[in-house]
């Protein structure tokens, strides 16, 4: 008898401390989640409008603003702009309804693929998307593309410009 119970309390103490195991990695499993959407944007979400600025020979801006379905916004100005570093800032429906409206209005959707001339050398590249009706277009531009395509370009820099922006990281060196 005195077997059996030593034997039960013996199974009860390791499933305890078995179950504080499972606790303690849930929760460490819990703040990670929480530090990666407090710091990036989360998995469920999905990028809804993006624009990535290239470099050329000279002071060109280069910069990536992401724009995801939650009216997140992320942008990396790593030269040539004001804004070095990650920063994040949240939009509001109608500054996300204003990237559907120019981009509807210059019939993004219809445009080609890619704009570019390899014989001209010293242009930057740039890369747009967005998602209208469950369909995402991307456009890379670097010589050649109708000027509507720059009304949606002009869309990021004015972005870029507005106030709002939190700076959430610094530039570290050979990041990018």
């Amino acid at each position: 008898m005195k077997t059996i119970l030593t034997l039960i309390l013996g199974i009860t103490l390791l499933s305890s401390c078995h179950s504080k195991k499972n606790t303690t990695a849930t929760v460490e499993e819990k703040t990670a989640v929480e530090k990666y959407k407090f710091e990036n944007v989360s998995p469920s979400d999905s990028l809804f409008a993006s624009i990535r600025k290239g470099a050329c020979f000279g002071q060109c801006p280069v910069y990536t603003i992401n724009i995801y379905n939650d009216g997140t916004a992320l942008l990396e100005g790593k030269n040539f702009v004001d804004k070095i570093g990650t920063y994040k800032k949240k939009l509001n429906y109608e500054e996300m309804f204003s990237f559907v409206t120019v981009a509807k209005d210059i019939k993004y959707m219809t445009l080609d693929d890619s704009y570019d001339n390899k014989n001209v050398t010293d242009l930057p590249g740039t890369n747009t998307s967005i998602v209208i009706d469950k369909t995402r277009k991307k456009i890379y531009n670097r010589f050649g593309a109708p000027r509507e395509i720059r009304q949606f370009e002009n869309l990021f820099s004015e972005l870029m410009k507005s106030d709002g922006w939190v700076k959430i990281e610094d530039n570290k060196k050979g990041k990018f």
